[in-house]
């Protein structure tokens, strides 16, 4: 996978991103022992950044680090993801290590209400090769996706 722009490493050696804008495509990479506040830190940053739109998918890899959340931290990072700042239109790909961490972000995408936007794999090529193949499509919910406001509109009038 070729990235146009270079790595934004994050202040903190555990964990770093990088955009790729014409590929729309946000990659986080976690190693060690990640807690919730390293994952809110590295997503407020990504999220952030002049190169992020709201459109891109994100493959979060997980598969060099262990998560150290809580089910109320799942529960924390889940409702952070339905902020507007944080929200994307597109797919959310993990890669995982493990059967835990694959609970975890079951947990997170049931949570977050985004199950049909997340995709979960053992493997980072695999993970890539899914996004390289699906990841212009506009997953499940956003196909005639409304805008906040016309849907607060739309419920007044029913």
């Amino acid at each position: 996978m070729k990235f146009s722009l270079t790595d934004y490493p994050a202040t903190f050696a555990l964990c770093q991103y990088r955009i790729a804008a014409a590929e729309k495509l946000r990659v986080e990479d976690y190693r060690g022992a990640v807690g919730l506040e390293e994952v809110k830190s590295i997503t407020s940053a990504a999220s952030s950044d002049p190169c992020w739109a709201a459109d891109h998918n994100v493959l979060l890899d997980f598969s060099q680090a262990e998560l150290s959340m809580s089910a109320n931290d799942v529960l924390r990072w889940a409702l952070s993801l339905r902020q507007p700042e944080y929200l994307t239109k597109g797919w959310l790909v993990f890669v995982v290590p493990n059967s835990l961490t694959y609970g975890l972000v079951r947990m997170l995408g049931q949570w977050s209400r985004n199950t049909e936007r997340f995709r979960i794999f053992f493997d980072r090529e695999k993970a890539e090769n899914w996004l390289g193949r699906y990841g212009e499509q506009t997953p499940p919910g956003f196909a005639c996706a409304l805008r906040i406001s016309d849907e607060n509109a739309l419920r007044q009038v029913v």
